[in-house]
């Protein structure tokens, strides 16, 4: 009874403790709302990093920040995140901002308070201190390999987190699409924030992740929770690659050891391990795990048994066309549905080749792409009565289980082509008078039958000469139509420059992005890299916004990767635009390491994405 006792006391304290002096930045945690700055003390030019993390959420937007006096701010873009806590796994988005103060003092940084879908939002404070000297900073854990950090009660840290990286086969032919998956494995640990994966792919080109896979698995009879990533890479030309590491990053959630013991006894109602345990407290080391790398050999096509209508389909890949109607009317449309499926590249597929194209107009085929399947759709029209068949379809592609080219064929499908209901046939109408009867002339009367000869000519013309068919006339003529059309396509164009505000930006585009760049130039003949730097940030991100319709000032490396992959722009383009991203970033913090070389680089990068985005006409 005395423990029983002891027990009750110890709870009803506890409770009271909670209701008391819990604070209320704990009640904005339950929101699923946190706001967290990478550093809470900084000197006067350096940046912070502001992250609002909404826990259990991933399709919520960015919300809109208060001005800060003193503070300018910068939205960099949202990160995706996922944790496993005691084998349950939970997703998280955050919104990442950058912050430069522009003055010393101590600044209070929320609560900010968001609404989305008729939920509300309220993250806890922070303080940033700002000083005009030089403070020293923390030195970072990131970079710190595993096995150097000595955290209490984490021995063997490497054999209970760690990342593998596994590819189905690693002696692959060119185009040829192989799975690849980048494993976390966890045992018995907290994990928070874990980002997709991120390696070094140079020389092959790699799908978008799929939605990760959750489950559990036992390596030498212990059992890990697994997170799975999946991909699938091909090779873009022969040779050999090693093909990462894979980082991923994430949080470590690691408890304190308690720091007392109660003076009245373990078993006491005021042991502080008591209070341990109820209140949990924790804290979070960030760590990059990486996998090792995975040596590729990349084949070429064999040229051997090559056919010659082969256009580069690689894959295990199986082929089906039908044809409708199969009895129409001359100059009426026949439509061929073709399907390409199975396992393989289907970049690579293309529409399958019409055996002869005799008889028959040949329209383009249209694609669609699904899951596991490549659809076209093609229109041919019979151009005369001696069409019988519609010519047998084949598709070519190399096979790489087997390491041989084979060609499927299906057709040929006879139809049957009939002449139309009505015929327009040329009709000859003739102009049929009114036959009028004879009437006898008139009885002739003297002097009415004669004409005066006269003495003069007059003005002469040549014969079939009118002012209508005088080319000068004509063209006189339509002056007024050409200045109505002109005033007309001005007025319009006018109109909807007020109006189309899309269409505005995009006219605006390239004008704009050109005053950036020759301005650009000119700091970089200063040598001035700080506001080289800075006008060509805002020259690209401006152009991005303008030409795609974006807001300008939210343009990021991750809006860069997912507006502009949805529009089929090539990787070489992102590549440079992305370069460009990081060295204006670079450039804040460093800008005395750019050379008048790679200025000129990245200035020319520039030059060359916009020029063809303005050549695609995306």
């Amino acid at each position: 009874m005395g423990r029983l006792f002891k027990y009750i006391i110890s709870g009803m304290f506890l409770a009271c403790c909670f209701l008391v002096y819990t604070p209320a930045g704990c009640y904005a945690k339950d929101t699923g709302f946190e706001a967290v700055v990478d550093r809470d003390k900084v000197s006067l030019g350096a940046s912070v990093r502001l992250s609002l993390v909404f826990n259990n959420q991933q399709n919520l937007p960015a919300p809109e920040l208060p001005a800060i006096e003193g503070i300018q701010m910068r939205y960099l873009g949202p990160s995706t995140m996922m944790s496993i806590v005691n084998g349950k796994v939970s997703g998280s988005v955050t919104h990442n901002y950058l912050l430069l103060p522009m003055k010393a003092g101590v600044f209070k940084l929320g609560p900010f308070k968001f609404e989305h879908d008729g939920n509300k939002y309220v993250s806890n404070q922070v303080t940033l201190e700002v000083a005009e000297g030089q403070v020293q900073q923390q030195q970072s854990t990131v970079s710190q390999p595993a096995a150097q950090r000595q955290y209490p009660g984490l021995k063997d840290l490497n054999d209970r987190l760690f990342v593998t990286a596994q590819a189905k086969k690693e002696k692959l032919y060119l185009n040829e699409s192989v799975p690849l998956a980048v494993k976390l494995y966890v045992n018995k640990l907290g994990v928070r924030d874990i980002q997709y994966p991120e390696f070094g792919h140079e020389g092959f080109s790699v799908s978008a992740f799929d939605k990760p896979k959750q489950y559990q698995e036992t390596l030498n009879g212990v059992v890990f929770d697994v997170i799975e990533f999946d991909t699938y890479i091909f090779g873009l030309r022969p040779g050999e690659y090693n093909l990462g590491p894979a980082g991923i990053k994430c949080n470590m959630i690691v408890r304190k050891q308690p720091q007392r013991r109660s003076p009245f006894g373990p078993d006491s109602a005021f042991d502080s391990g008591i209070f341990d345990d109820f209140f949990g407290r924790y804290e979070t080391y960030p760590l990059e795990l990486k996998s090792k790398d995975i040596v590729f050999t990349v084949l070429p096509l064999p040229q051997e048994g090559r056919p010659a209508d082969f256009s580069g389909a690689t894959g295990s890949f199986d082929f089906q066309a039908s044809a409708s109607p199969l009895e129409v009317k001359l100059g009426d449309p026949i439509t061929l549905n073709m399907a390409v499926s199975g396992e393989g590249n289907f970049n690579t597929v293309g529409a399958p080749k019409l055996g002869s194209r005799e008889y028959f107009k040949v329209y383009e085929a249209q694609a669609k792409q699904e899951a596991g399947e490549k659809k076209f759709e093609q229109i041919i029209m019979p151009l005369s009565l001696e069409a019988k068949e519609v010519p047998a379809l084949s598709f070519c592609c190399f096979d790489p289980e087997s390491g041989q080219y084979k060609t499927i064929t299906r057709g040929p499908f006879p139809i049957k082509v009939v002449k139309p209901d009505k015929e327009e046939e040329l009709k000859i109408v003739e102009n049929r008078q009114e036959e009028t009867p004879l009437v006898a002339p008139n009885e002739e009367k003297l002097g009415r039958d004669i004409v005066y000869i006269k003495d003069a000519p007059g003005p002469m013309m040549r014969k079939g000469e009118y002012l209508y068919k005088n080319k000068l006339f004509l063209f006189s003529q339509s002056i007024p139509l050409l200045l109505y059309l002109f005033i007309y396509i001005l007025y319009k164009k006018m109109k909807r420059m007020k109006t189309d505000i899309k269409y505005a930006r995009g006219l605006l585009a390239p004008r704009k992005a050109g005053l950036g760049l020759r301005q650009a130039k000119k700091y970089l003949e200063k040598g001035d890299a700080p506001r080289f730097y800075d006008t060509l940030f805002t020259t690209m991100q401006e152009y991005i916004g303008d030409k795609f319709h974006l807001s300008s000032k939210g343009i990021t490396i991750s809006v860069v990767d997912e507006e502009l992959r949805k529009k089929d722009i090539p990787e070489e383009v992102l590549a440079k635009l992305r370069d460009i991203f990081r060295e204006c970033d670079m450039a804040r913090y460093a800008s005395s390491q750019f050379t008048p070389d790679k200025m000129s680089a990245a200035l020319r990068n520039l030059e060359e994405a916009i020029d063809y985005l303005q050549r695609r006409r995306v």
